[in-house]
This record gives structure tokens, sequence and C-alpha cells, in this order.
């Protein structure tokens, strides 16, 4: 990545609204110069409207769009160092591979023999040598998505926009694509900036991951950092299989707060985060950080416990979780690797205990 102090993307303010639905609100973001950048959330949270006006595809209300520094908010799609790759592959049917990676290069009228040979090299990057004759209709999934790539990466643009990319293709293939795409996002050294709504995804491409929802950025950070520390709430229900519980916040001292749950309290870690008695708050654990014995059992590893009662198992492959229900109806879930020593048969309405180390909390006030 790039030491450039000077970002690819940044977007000021923006503020989009279709009729009475308000899409984007005065969301702020830069995107560093060579950076894999995600854009992850829910559908219908923003995600493609901002990749959209990043795109010029879409005008904001207000807020400024800046690509390299120059404020381009006011410059159509084909004015900006942008290109984009849809959701639908969109290749024209009657036209070969070839023609449809180099149809951009036509338009702005490239001499034939300049345009056979960067769509050669171009397709071979991709990993599609040789497949320039064939027609859309003689290409799989995967295959196609990769001419798409192909025929933006050919333009030259230094900004790839891509819109949920991998939608379309089954799970195996997905993930073979996650990483050819890390793979060529690494090659040619551009910004990517990609869509999607699944974290898998995500994780596996991204430098950076912004969350965001209900038109708002929530947090961003590296991926490590939404997984493992997430600080906002929303973040930790949304990523991972995270054990989000929420109570009063009853006591503060330097390094920890106690939370009453109203069936038991809890020490959290106070972190970074600004904690102030007697308001609600929440705390969030992963669910492989947690153990699961029965309620006469010694917990090793804990030092915050709680009782419940045993609901369900649920196999997952490696991973089995397992479903507690605390007093208070909310459900919990710890999860064990299938067939690890410590996992073991519980019975449906049996009382058990859940703990976990008090470290492996996160705090959230909002």
């Amino acid at each position: 990545m790039s030491n450039s102090k000077i970002p690819a993307v940044e977007v000021q303010g923006l503020t989009k609204s279709f009729g009475s639905v308000l899409a984007l609100d005065g969301v702020d973001v830069s995107i560093g110069e060579g950076e894999y950048f995600v854009l992850l959330g829910p559908s219908g949270g923003g995600k493609t409207t901002l990749l959209r006006v990043i795109g010029g595809f879409i005008r904001p209300n207000a807020g400024k769009v800046l690509l390299h520094g120059h404020d381009v908010s006011a410059l159509p799609p084909d004015k900006r160092p942008t290109t984009m790759v849809f959701q639908s592959y969109a290749l024209f049917p009657h036209m070969s591979v070839a023609r449809n990676v180099g149809y951009g290069l036509r338009i702005k009228r490239l001499a034939s023999k300049d345009i056979a040979e960067r769509v050669d090299a171009m397709l071979e990057l991709v990993g599609l040598a040789g497949y320039g004759a064939r027609m859309p209709h003689e290409l799989s999934g995967g295959q196609q998505q990769r001419v798409q790539l192909a025929r933006s990466l050919v333009l030259d643009r230094d900004i790839l926009l891509l819109d949920e990319p991998l939608a379309a293709l089954d799970a195996n293939l997905r993930k073979d694509m996650c990483l050819e795409l890390k793979r060529l996002q690494e090659t040619v050294g551009i910004t990517f900036v990609h869509v999607t709504h699944n974290q898998e995804e995500a994780m596996t491409v991204a430098d950076r991951i912004a969350i965001i929802a209900d038109g708002k950025l929530i947090e961003a950070g590296t991926a490590r950092d939404v997984y493992e520390r997430p600080v906002k709430r929303f973040t930790a229900d949304f990523v991972g299989e995270n054990n989000v519980l929420g109570g009063t916040l009853v006591a503060v001292d330097k390094s920890k707060v106690t939370i009453d749950l109203g069936f038991g309290r809890i020490d959290v870690p106070v972190g970074d985060t600004v904690a102030t008695e007697g308001v609600p708050a929440s705390f969030s654990i992963r669910s492989e950080l947690m153990e699961l014995l029965p309620a006469d059992g010694k917990l090793t590893n804990s030092t915050q416990t709680l009782n419940g009662t045993y609901r369900e198992a649920v196999y997952l492959g490696i991973f089995i979780s397992h479903v507690v229900t605390l007093p208070d109806g909310t459900a919990v879930i710890v999860r064990k690797i299938s067939g690890g020593t410590e996992n073991r048969r519980f019975e449906r309405g049996e009382a058990v205990k859940i703990g976990w180390e008090m470290t492996a909390a996160r705090l959230h006030m909002s």
C-alpha cells in the first residue's frame, strides 16, 4: 500500500435520499491508495448507494466525493478515474470474450494492435489466456466474472468499484474467486472498493472493512479489528457469532466495569470506552471463547460465570453450536469444534453453566 497522504477515495458528509427513504446519512470515509476496502453490511443498509455515489452513477443530496484529492462530485462516471464491476456479469452475449474485454478500448478509439495486445495481457492476468474467441454462453459463472473483471481492469483506471461481484456464484466458487480477487488487486496495485453482505468474503479480501447500516458508517477497521475488537454493539451483533448481553452499569473503576443483568453481575474490561454508572450498557463475547459445563462442573478458564438451561446442539460440520437459555430467556451460543475433547452430550432442559475469561468480553456503550 502506498504511503501517500492523499487518500484515493474520500467522501465527506454524504447524504442521499430516495423520496422519504434516507439511504445515506452524513457518511464520512477515507480509503488509502492501493487499499482493498470492503463495505460490509446488511441488505438495504446503503452500501451500494455509497459505491454508486463514488462512481458518479448517483448524485448525493449533500456532501463531497474526492478522488486523489480532487472534488469530482459534479463529474459523470466517464470523467472519474473509476471503473465498476456489477453484480450481474453484464457481458454482451453477441460478442466474443476478446471483444467484450476490448469494448471500452474501442470506444476510446485505440489502435486495433494496441487493443489486441492489452486484451491478451489482461486475459492472461485473470487466468483466461486462450479464451478470447469463446462466447459468453460457453463460459462458467466464474469465468464470466473474470471476463467482467478483465473488461474493467483493461481500461487502466486506478480505482475499481465492485458491487456484490460474487453474489451469483456458488459457495465453493466464491471462495476461489475471493482469493483470485485479492491476488489481482495485489498484482495491479490499484484501489479496490468492494461491496458485500457476506462476512467470509469480506474477511478474505479486505485490508480494511467499513460496517454500513441504516445509511451510516458504524465503524471501520481491519478484519481482525471488527471481528475480535468491535466497538459498537451493532458490529458485535453483525460480525461473527457473538453473544451480546445487556443490563445496567452499576460500578466503574480504571480497569473494569460491573454490569447488572438482573439475574447476575458480570465484570467487563473498560478498555478505551467512556463509561458512566447508572446507564444501560452491553457487552459481547465471541461464542468460541466460552466454556460450557454441567451446573456442578468446574470451569477451568473462566472468571465470569452464568447459570442457564441447555436447549439444543446445532451441528455445523467443523463446529457444534450449543444453545443455552439464560434466566431472562436470552439464548446464548457456545461454539466448539466437532469431535473436540470439550464436547460432551447434554440433555434438553439440563441445568448448565457458561463462563469466559473477563478479558474476552468487549464493552459497548452504543
